[in-house]
Order: C-alpha cells, then sequence, then structure tokens
C-alpha cells in the first residue's frame, strides 16, 4: 500500500464537495442527539424520580432539566441563528443566551417522556432548518460574543455542547451506582 503524501494536507481542501461533505458530516453529528434521546428513553425509564430530577450539587442541573436545556437551546437561540444564516439581510450578532431564562421554570416537574419528545422535536427543527440554508450562507461570518464564527463554527459548538452534556449526565448516572437502585428484574446481567 502506497503511503499518503502528508503535504496533501497541509492546506485544508476547499473544493465544494469537501464543503458540502463536511456540512454533511456536522449535520449528520448533530442528528445524533435524536438517536441518543431515543435510546435514552428505556434507560432512564426505571430510574427513581430522585435520581432524573434532583441535581447533584448546588447550581448544577438534574438530568431532566439538562434534557430541557437543550430542547429549549435549540428552539429559543438554535434554530433561530442559523435561520438568520440563510437570510442574507440578517444581522449576524449573536450574543450569548440567558440559560436561566431559557430554562422552563418547571422543567423538573415535567414528565421524562415530554422531556425527551421536546429534544427529539426541536432538534428535528433545528435539523429542517440547516438543511434550508444554502451552501454558499455556511460561510457567511457572524459574531458571538466578539468572536467570529461561521455556520460551520456554529454547528460544531452546538455538536460539542451537546456532547458534553450528555458525557456529564452519563458520569454522573454512572457515579450514582444506578443498578443498585433499580428492581431486581431490570439489573444488568
Amino acid at each position: 500500500m502506497a503511503r499518503p503524501n502528508l503535504d496533501d494536507y497541509a492546506e485544508p481542501r476547499r473544493s465544494e464537495a469537501d464543503w458540502a461533505a463536511r456540512r454533511g458530516a456536522l449535520t449528520d453529528q448533530l442528528g445524533w442527539l435524536v438517536d441518543e434521546a431515543e435510546a435514552l428513553g428505556p434507560l432512564l425509564a426505571p430510574l427513581p424520580e430522585e435520581v432524573l430530577v434532583g441535581a447533584p450539587l448546588p447550581g448544577e442541573k438534574s438530568v431532566v432539566a439538562t434534557l430541557a436545556l437543550l430542547a429549549a437551546l435549540d428552539r429559543g437561540v438554535r434554530t433561530p441563528r442559523i435561520a438568520a444564516f440563510a437570510d442574507e439581510a440578517s444581522d449576524l450578532a449573536f450574543e450569548a443566551p440567558d440559560e436561566t431564562a431559557l430554562l422552563p421554570p418547571d422543567a423538573d416537574s415535567r414528565p421524562l417522556d415530554e422531556v425527551l419528545q421536546r429534544v427529539k422535536t426541536n432538534r428535528r427543527t433545528l435539523l429542517d432548518a440547516l438543511a434550508r440554508v444554502p451552501g454558499a450562507a455556511w460561510h457567511r461570518e457572524a459574531t458571538l460574543e466578539g468572536e467570529t464564527l461561521t455556520l460551520f463554527d456554529l454547528a460544531l459548538q452546538i455538536a460539542r455542547r451537546d456532547a458534553d452534556e450528555l458525557r456529564t449526565l452519563a458520569y454522573r448516572l454512572h457515579e450514582a451506582r444506578l443498578s443498585d437502585r433499580l428492581p431486581p428484574s431490570q439489573k444488568p446481567a
């Protein structure tokens, strides 16, 4: 097998096919949250309520509130920002959202199924908005808190935030030794 010429990778590829592949990869990555929400339902449903709605430490969000925030960010912040990239007349100067204001005050009292459904619905809406953005508009520059970014950058930020939030939940649930709390019929073998 011939060795790759590393000089071929010295500069990022900038052909339209490469940009299209990047858009597709980012869109696929963002769609992953829908799959995660589908998988989380049966895993979280048998857990005690205090595990789902209790915050591990003051100032931290519960499992349900974390998922509700992801849904609220998609609906109230991310999807409108994505739509702005498609609108050539729109102002692309964004401020950091007030996440406390986005989170519904009753987030922890909402049923898990409802919250997971909102995550899926709002992410699908975001993906639809992303699909409507022309390829050239992905390169438009915006500012977020004074930093310049493109839609590629914004999509990557969203994917990273999703991964960070889900990783935090996974660690928290693992540390809670949840298998000790499950009824014998639901404990892993």
